[in-house]
Order: C-alpha cells, then structure tokens, then sequence
C-alpha cells in the first residue's frame, strides 16, 4: 500500500515538473522570436510536450487504477479480519491522491482544447475541488499592479466577485490580498476576529462566510502573478491533508495562468509585429548566415514593387539590386560585421533598384544574433526608403548655402513653428543667437507694442498650408523696432507632410520711412495753399521738364486741368510780361542742379496776368542723381500791389519830410538873427533905472519872453541835431568818470543835506557810447530827481549799472513824487509833455533823453508809483 501512495505522490512531481518546463518554454520563445522581428510559429512543440506527459499520467494513472482494484479484491478476502486503521487511512489518502490526479489531468486538457480561456479553465478546477470537499468555496484572482481583479469564482454570487474586482493589496487588506502581497499564505481561521480582515469581514458576511484560507501564485521569475483563495461559511481551520492538496492545486494553477499570459504575450506580440510590418514603410529581412538565404517580410514589395516569392531569398539577387558603385562597400560593410561579430548593429546607406528601374535610396539596418557558442547565425533587420529625405535635404542644403550667404536674415522652423535653425545675419540684424532662441517660437520675443495684431493672426492661420508674404514691425534684442518684409515658406517631405517652414526676413525699415515721409509729403502737397508741380528731369535737357504730378491748388491758381498739365514742360504760363532774364536765370539753376528762386510774372489759362514766387528744388534718389524738380508757385500779387502803393506812399512821405526839415532849419535859421537883436535889445535896458510903474514891468515881462523863446529855439535845434546824426561817433566811456562830470555841474543843487546819492558801476564799469549823449541822459535824469522831489522825505538817489540778459543796463531810480503812468504812460517821452506843476518844466528834457537813447540803438524806458519814486532804465 505505501509502494502505491509513494507512486501518486511521483505523480504530483511529474506534475511539478511539467508545470516548470512548459512555463519555461514559452517564455523563451517569446524572448527569441520577439527580438528577431521574423514571423514567429505557433507553439506546436508545447503542445507536444503536454499530449507525451498527459500520455504518461494516463498509463500511470491506469495502473494505479488496476493497483487500487487490487487493494479492493484484498480487502474482500480480508472482511473477516479487521481492518487497520492505518490502512484505511492510507485508502482515503490514496483515493484523494486519485482525484487530484484526475483533476489535474482534466484540467491540463481543457487548457490545452483549442478556444479554451483562462477563465474557463480555472473555474474548471475550481470547482473540482469544491465538489472534492463539500462546503468549500473557491476563488482566483490575478495581479495587475498593486490591484487583484477576478478571474473566477464558479459558486460565489456575481456581487461577491464585482466587490472583490480591483481591492488593493496590502498586509491589511484580508487573506487573499495580504497573501499576494507578502508572497505567502494567510489562513484567516475566524475573518471576524482576524486582524487582517479588520475592514474588510463586512463585505463576506452577507454571503454567510467565516474564514478564508489564501495561497499566491507565483511564476517562475518569482513573482506573484495571482491568489487562490478558499472560503467556508464556518469558523474552519485547513488539516494537512487540505493544505496539501490546495499547495498542489496552487502549483498547478500557477502554471495555467503563467502558461495563459505567456501565450498571451506570445499572440500579441506577433500580432504587433504584423500590425507594425504592415504599417510601416520598411522592407523587413532575416539573413540566415549558415544558408546564405534572405528571407523577406511583406514590406519589401511594397516598398520596391518586387514580388517576393519571385524576387528570391539568394543573397546574390539582393547584391544584383545594388547600386554598383555603392556595392563593393556594402558588401565588405556586411562581412566585416559578421565576421568580427563584436557589434551588435550594422548601418549602411545605399541606392537601391526597385522593379521600376528606378533606384531609391535606403538605409539598410541589421541586428546580428549568435547560437549559444556565440558563433553568428542570423542577421535581422530592416531597409528604409530614404529617398524624399535625401532630396530634401539637397535641397536643404541649396537652401542652407543660400541662407548662410544672403545679407537677409533665414529662419527654419519645425512644423509647430519653433526655431531649428538661423542664419548670422539673423543675429546681425536682430541680436538673437541661436542658443538663445532655438525650440522658441518668433512670436514669443519678437512682437512689440507696434506689432499688428491681425498680421500676427494671420500668420497663425496661415502657417503650414500656404507659401505667404507680409510686411510686419519686429524688435531686436535691444528693442528697437524694425520693419520686416517676412516670406514662408512651407517644405513638404514625400508623404505631403509639412517638414519643416523656410522664412526670409528682408529689412524695409528705410523704405518704410521713405514712405511715410512720401506720404506725408503727399498730404503736405495735395493739402497746401500753394500750387506744386513735380517734373520729371531731363538729364540731356534740364531746360525741359515733364510734368508727372500736380496739385488741386495748381489747378485753382492756373485754370489748367490734368490733361493740360501732365506730360507738359510749363512753357504754357509764360506770356508777354514774363521776365525772361529771370526765367534764363532758372534754367541756369537747373542746369547746375541747384535751388532757384525769384519772382515772376505768368499767366492762367484765361491768359491773366499774376504775380508768383517761384521756388525750383531738386529731387536725388538713393544714388544721389537728380531724377524730378519740385516746383512751387506763391500767388503774391496782392502782395506785389500793396508794394507798389507803399513805394508811393514812401516816396510821398519822404518829400514831406525833406520838406519839413528844410521848414524847421529855415524857421530855426530865419528867427535866430530877430532873436538875437532882441536879446540884445534886453539886455541892454537897464530896469534899474526905470521908475515903478506900468512900463517897468512889461519890459521885465519882455526881458523874460525873450529868454524863453531863446531857450526853446535852442532846444529844437538840438533835437533836429540828434534826429539828423543817428550815426554819431561811439567811443569807450568810463561809467563812473562820466558821472561824477554830472554831479559836478550841478554841485549847487545837491549841496542840500537831506539828499543822499548813491552808485554801483561794479558789474558795468564802461560802455560802448557817445560821452555827450550820456552826459546829457544822465544830467535830465539827475535834475529831474532833485526838481521833482517829494517835501515829505529825504531825496534818495540810486544809479546801478548791470547785466541783464546780455545786455548793459543802467538804473536810475529816486524815491521822488513819482509818475501816474495810467494817466501818462503813452506820452511819457513825448515833447511838451509836463507831468507836474513846477515853474521850470518845460516838457523837453525827456523827449530828448528818449531820442538819445534810441538814437545810440538802445532804449529809455520808466517804472514809477505816485508819491513812492520812479526808476529809469538805460539799456545801452
């Protein structure tokens, strides 16, 4: 009987041991297939292995069948002795031995039955063991991450395993979560009384369950892949029969759901290999190196338009496509890699030859793989049609060249628009480097306050579709704004896909102030009074002009409308009275290439006569070469009239003045000699002698008559002096000297003691001036202060001479009576003028003081206040 125990238990190490090879036989196919990139075969040699083991279960099975029948028969013989207790046990032992051999023997079928799932499967062995032992519910689960998903639970209800999908796993999160996370089994005799099932007992109560046994499933990378977990609707502890039995269930569902995922694995791999080759727009190849044979994948006739079965796996078929120039070094490329084998990867870049004739090129790319003595076996890899790249890169090489070159700045973006590339001249203009902008986008350091908006919108819509051109303000580094004329364009790889964008900045910053200034210059002519012609040069005649642009002012001046103008040479406003030396002197002017102007006499086109002030001014180009006369023409005839009539009234006044001055030098000259006599005459009566009376005081009122008249006579005649020498000699005149003559010559009048006189000529100690003209201002300005005194205070007296913006300026002040300026201010300095009654004004010394002081080019002005004093200023 313990020959026929130990025999079921080989059985389960057979099992074990079928569980560890066919868990490492997928893995390693997958490992190889996957890395070669080859169309990979289905796993027909597994399949082999199980249907040989589960042949060799079924002959051991059979005789453990007949070995049990055999047992039976004994026991028969034997019912009249009593039968051991040991035996019995060993009986049930074997028998469960026997179930569990026919359970994993079933359930290894149904694994290996064509459409079988994983979630068949394991609810297939789950539920044997239930029916193995009555009361236990059985549950798997597989670990994705850090969560545990369900894949069967054959007798619990649909909302147990929807509530057990996704819990996290963690040392205190039940049996079967703790187990998956520490990597062990976790009984959990009583769930209500488990720590681990603290937060957790609440969600098995509604379902009657009490403990829960939990086992992991562990791949052969040691890694937990899932749980196995067993419930019961009593408080229940596993006996070592149970343990022993759920321990092999566990290897063996271990190796369905590792075999499950790594075929999994194996079908999606080869799946994105198909989906990948027929996506992809590379030849793939396989270059077994011992058969000298190529074996192509579907991409190569697609690519080259070769049929594959037809084009021949020999490697001299793919030399003969080979471009002959590029062949040699392909070739001694290939073999120098296989036969170092110290490289893992080979590259070469070639021209191909399709079925077309044509040849593309392509960049061939290969894998190298070795047999385990390390001796090379296999080449993979992959050919990619470069030809579109190359063009374009020619072409970006032209592009380059011409980038790198021009005197406008080159900007190359991706197509998102950030910068791959800028030329030095991008960095002249507008002091960017490329470290410093390289992945930017232009917008984003380029826009300024004077950037306009809809131009950049525009921009945005229309980058990657069109080739554009704008004119748009950019700023520098330093911020200074220039203006850009920008051209894209977009460049378009051979799928049609935009590849990158070329822009060209082209600096039209002085064209764009030239513009501005042209129109304002417009606005100017188009808006102003006078009346502008511009005429192109005549550079072998520059008499003759041609009109190209006129005013509406002209038009109103003239008469002359577009067509009378435009294309004209001006000959047409000449007329009789047209002085023609002026217009020869133009024409000079013009000959010389220089401005010209003078006025003139021309006609309209009703042939009326008007006056004109004519300007001609040159127009230079860039070049400095004359290329248009601008000329323009004032109406000045009311101008002209008015000349003429103040010529008349010039000429009139003139002789009337000529003719009053011969009056007043006849009168003046006429009545000095019958002055004199009775001058004379005065003088001579002795009054003394005369008695009291009548008589004596008419001759004392002559006496004095006499002496007035005399006075007066003299004093117009030193104004008519001054009114017919302006040009009297100036010579250097000391301030302080000149002043202090004054003061001596009237010494008597100052000889009083409440008069106080004071002088500062510091700052101006002389002047440019005629001695006798400032002996006389001052000498007027000094007795007037002492005549015109107030009785009410001491007479204080201040001359000052200063600077005063430039000018030499004297002040004259006293605290005197003062003048009323509102009453007297216009005829303050006129002649007879008398402010004050004092027996002797005259009303003259200011007038000619006044008339000195402007006859020396300088001025005589007054600020004064009634009863406060007056000062006179002197500017020299």
């Amino acid at each position: 009987m313990e020959d026929k125990t130990q025999k079921g238990s080989e059985v389960l190490k057979q099992e074990a041991a079928l569980k560890d090879g066919a868990a490492a036989r997928p893995l390693t196919a997958n490992k190889e297939e996957t890395a070669t990139h080859i169309n990979v075969p289905e796993p027909e040699g597994d399949t082999a292995s199980y249907q040989e083991q589960l042949q060799a279960l079924q002959r051991e099975l059979q005789q453990a069948r007949q070995e049990l029948e055999d047992v039976k028969e004994q026991a028969k013989n034997a019912a009249s002795v009593k039968m051991n207790t040991s035996l019995l046990q060993e009986v049930r032992e074997f028998k469960r031995v026997m179930e569990l051999e026919r359970l994993s023997k079933q359930v290894l079928e149904k694994n290996t039955q064509p459409g079988s799932t994983l979630e068949s499967t394991v609810a297939f062995c789950l539920k044997g063991i239930e029916k193995l032992y009555k009361g236990m519910y059985c549950s798997c689960t597989r670990l994705e991450g850090d969560k545990l998903y369900m894949i069967a639970a054959p007798s619990l209800p649909e909302s147990f395993r929807e509530n057990s999908n996704g819990i996290t796993i963690g040392k205190k999160a039940g049996s079967y979560d703790a187990a998956a996370f520490l990597g062990g089994r976790v009984i959990a005799s009583d769930i209500k009384t488990d720590h681990r099932w603290k937060d957790y007992f609440q969600l098995l109560l509604p379902y009657g369950l009490e403990s829960c046994w939990s086992f992991p499933l562990v791949g052969s990378n040691q890694k937990v892949l899932g749980t196995l977990a067993v419930y019961h609707q009593e408080v229940k502890t596993p006996t070592t029969e149970q343990e022993e039995t759920l321990e092999g269930i566990r290897h063996l569902l271990q190796l369905i759901l590792e075999n499950k995922r790594s075929e999994e694995e194996l079908r999606f791999s080869n799946e994105r290999f198909h989906y990948a080759t027929m996506a992809t727009n590379d030849a793939i190849w396989d270059f077994d190196i011992l058969a000298g044979r190529i074996n192509w994948g579907i991409g190569f006739e697609r690519l080259f338009g070769f049929n594959v079965e037809e084009f021949g796996p020999e490697l001299d078929v793919w030399a003969a496509q080979v471009h002959p120039d590029d062949l040699k070094r392909v070739e001694a490329s290939l073999q120098e890699f296989i036969s170092k084998g110290d490289q893992e990867h080979w590259r070469e870049e070639y021209r191909f030859r399709k079925a077309s004739g044509e040849y593309a090129y392509v960049v061939d790319q290969g894998t190298l793989l070795k047999d385990d003595t390390g001796r090379p076996t296999r080449v993979v890899g992959a050919i990619q049609d470069v030809t579109s790249h190359k063009l374009v890169e020619e072409e970006l090489r032209k592009l380059s060249l011409v980038a790198r070159e021009t005197m406008n700045a080159v900007i190359i973006m991706r197509p998102d628009g950030a910068i791959q590339w800028i030329n030095s001249a991008f960095t002249r203009m507008l002091g960017y480097t490329l470290e410093e902008i390289e992945g930017r986008k232009p917008n984003d350091f380029l826009v300024g306050p004077e950037t306009d908006l809809p131009t950049i919108h525009y921009l945005y819509q229309q980058f990657n579709r069109t080739p554009l051109e704008v004119e748009i303000a950019h700023y520098t580094k330093s911020r200074e704004k220039l203006w850009f004329k920008l051209q894209m364009q977009p460049l378009f790889d051979a799928e049609g896909q935009v590849d990158c964008v070329f822009a060209l900045l082209t600096d039209i910053t002085q064209r764009k102030a030239e513009e501005q200034q042209l129109r304002l210059l417009e606005s100017v002519i188009s808006n102003v009074q006078d009346a502008i012609i511009i005429s192109k040069a005549n550079l072998e005649k520059s008499g003759q002009l041609e009109a190209v642009f006129f005013n509406k002012a002209f038009t109103q001046l003239t008469g002359y409308e577009k067509e009378e103008v435009l294309g004209g040479n001006l000959s047409f406003i000449v007329g009789p009275n047209t002085n023609q030396e002026t217009v020869s002197l133009f024409q000079q002017s013009m000959a010389e290439g220089q401005v010209g102007e003078a006025e003139l006499e021309i006609y309209r086109k009703d042939r009326s006569s008007f006056w004109v002030q004519l300007l001609i001014m040159p127009m230079l180009n860039s070049q400095q070469v004359l290329t248009h006369w601008i000329s323009m023409f004032r109406d000045i005839t009311n101008r002209k009239h008015y000349e003429l009539e103040r010529e008349v009234f010039i000429s009139e006044l003139t002789q009337n003045n000529a003719d009053l001055k011969q009056f007043t030098f006849i009168t003046s000259h006429n009545l000095r000699a019958p002055l004199a006599n009775l001058t004379g005459i005065a003088n001579l009566i002795d009054t003394q002698t005369i008695p009291e009376g009548r008589n004596k005081i008419l001759i004392q009122k002559f006496k004095e008559s006499t002496a007035q008249l005399n006075a007066i006579i003299n004093d117009l005649l030193e104004v008519l002096v001054i009114k017919n020498n302006p040009h009297t000699n100036k010579e250097e005149v000391d301030l302080a000297k000149a002043f202090e003559k004054v003061v001596l010559s009237v010494d008597g009048l100052l000889a009083e003691k409440d008069i106080q006189l004071t002088t500062d000529f510091s700052q101006v100690p002389q002047v440019y001036y005629n001695a006798g003209y400032l002996h006389s201002i001052l000498l007027n300005l000094l007795t007037n202060a002492i005549k015109y005194r107030s009785p009410d205070r001491a007479l204080h007296i201040g001359v000052k001479a200063e600077k005063v913006n430039g000018k030499d300026t004297l002040y004259f002040t006293d605290n005197g009576l003062g003048i009323d300026l509102k009453r007297f201010g216009e005829r303050i300095f006129g002649l007879y003028q008398r402010f004050h009654h004092h027996k002797d004004s005259k009303g003259m010394g200011l007038y000619i003081a006044h008339s000195q002081a402007k006859a020396m080019g300088g001025n005589l002005s007054v600020t004064s206040e009634v009863d406060k004093g007056t000062t006179f200023i002197l500017e020299f």
